[in-house]
């Protein structure tokens, strides 16, 4: 494997404690970082290796530990200044002499956007952008709303190469979400992957949490642009695109995928928020929703007339994330049939299939068929590193697939612009009760 320097500006954030460096460890572990490997963390803070390994999860090992601690390098640089990246570009050539021979290098911005920008240009200006084998990992949100998704696209572009740019949405990478494709490969779904089979799709985030004291962000985002614009639809793209013919054209199935949803009617959009958040977040007149349920059609033939409907909400009863394809009945008396794909709170395949009671009725009842992994799947920070590594594009969004992700839900985000407040719903309600 080619020796290898991450740069994680943000190494003090929560994002980097909780996920970014034990996936890194992790992946030590399993034998899939090259020999020569250095994390340099970027900080305007006066911190340690110790400083930042004493908030990682507890349960990370002790040779996890070791492992970060001997190949994390924290540098104290204001990566809002020019003279930084001077700083750093000499820091990263003395890695590589330490190495013998030159690194690919990975940027990775765990900062919001409107840090992210300038460090983008930053970069470019200074040079970096130019080192071969550099690439940019960018976490979302790709914008707030349609023009500031297309201004941030242009604004990459100038700087990087579309092959050095990797748009981290966590659930792509998830390993459920690289399930669905050849789960719908399988001789078992895939004639029947269609209209005349399929009678709706539900894609479904549950979250037990609340807002977890981050008022200033949500109040910002809200539960439409922060879970149904970016993950939501890309799970629907994966779940609605071709079978490609070749495997590195994922992402261009999932972008055509894309390009064929659209919102019927805006007024049908469902929009909630828990009762309390307004004291929450010391707002109260806030229009913020914490709840969605976005009804969507395709246009593309296949699909027509299959209802597709994405919904999430915080503060609910149950933490749960599914995907949940409903057959059409196949008689009145059998009750009905779906598909559940789970990726929290455990990862699981199940069916719900008719059979005939053991009785001498004749009536059907409906058994659960449920596969689960004996043990955890990778994390998929683990899949966004290794992937990032090798070069595949596999696992990360494209431009124009963010951009056609925003084109759908537009209309929604003009529409409540002037609408009415959202609906209030109790603290603990089954999100199978708000979505009609």
């Amino acid at each position: 494997m080619m020796p290898t320097i991450i740069v994680l500006v943000g190494i003090s954030g929560d994002l980097a404690g909780r996920k970014l460096l034990p996936a890194l460890a992790r992946l030590e572990a399993a034998g899939q970082l090259p020999e020569h490997f250095c994390l340099v963390g970027t900080t305007r803070q006066a911190l340690q290796p110790d400083d930042i390994l004493s908030h990682l999860d507890p349960a990370l090992t002790e040779a996890d530990r070791t492992f970060l601690q001997d190949h994390i390098d924290v540098l104290r640089i204001d990566m809002s200044t020019a003279e930084a990246y001077s700083q750093l570009a000499e820091h990263l050539r003395s890695i590589e002499t330490r190495f013998g021979q030159p690194a690919q290098r990975l940027f990775y911005l765990s900062v919001p956007p409107e840090v992210s920008s300038p460090i983008i240009a930053h970069l470019g200006d200074s040079g970096l952008n130019q080192v071969a084998n550099t690439r940019l990992l960018i976490e979302k949100p790709f914008g707030t709303d349609l023009a500031t998704a297309e201004a941030l696209v242009q604004h990459v572009d100038r700087y990087f190469a579309i092959d050095q740019v990797y748009r981290v949405d966590h659930y792509v990478a998830k390993h459920m979400a690289q399930n669905i494709v050849p789960l719908r490969q399988s001789r078992l779904l895939a004639a029947g992957w269609n209209r005349e089979n399929i009678e709706r799709i539900d894609i479904i985030a549950s979250e037990s949490i609340g807002i977890e004291g981050r008022a200033n962000f949500y109040e910002q985002t809200g539960a439409l642009r922060d879970l149904v614009q970016s993950h939501l639809l890309q799970l629907a793209a994966l779940v609605l695109m071709e079978i490609p013919d070749q495997p590195n054209d994922v992402a261009g199935q999932r972008l055509a995928a894309l390009q064929s949803l659209r919102v019927p009617d805006v007024q049908a959009v469902q929009r909630g928020q828990y009762q309390g958040y307004r004291q929450e977040v010391s707002s109260p007149q806030s229009k913020v929703e914490t709840f969605v349920s976005l009804p969507l059609e395709s246009t593309d033939a296949r699909w027509q007339g299959v209802p597709i409907v994405l919904s999430t909400g915080k503060s609910l009863r149950d933490k749960l994330t599914e995907i949940r394809v409903h057959y059409r009945s196949t008689g009145s008396t059998k009750p009905p049939e779906q598909l559940v794909l789970s990726f929290q709170p455990q990862e699981s395949i199940g069916a719900s299939v008719s059979v005939l009671r053991p009785d001498i009725t004749g009536q059907s009842d409906s058994a659960q068929l449920v596969f689960a992994y004996g043990k955890p799947a990778p994390d998929a920070y683990e899949y966004v590193f290794a992937r990032a590594m090798e070069g595949d594009h596999s696992l990360f969004p494209g431009a124009h697939e963010v951009l056609a992700s925003w084109r759908i839900v537009a209309p929604v985000q003009a529409y409540w612009q002037a609408a009415d407040d959202p609906q209030q719903y109790a603290i603990g309600t089954s999100i199978n009760d708000l979505i009609s």
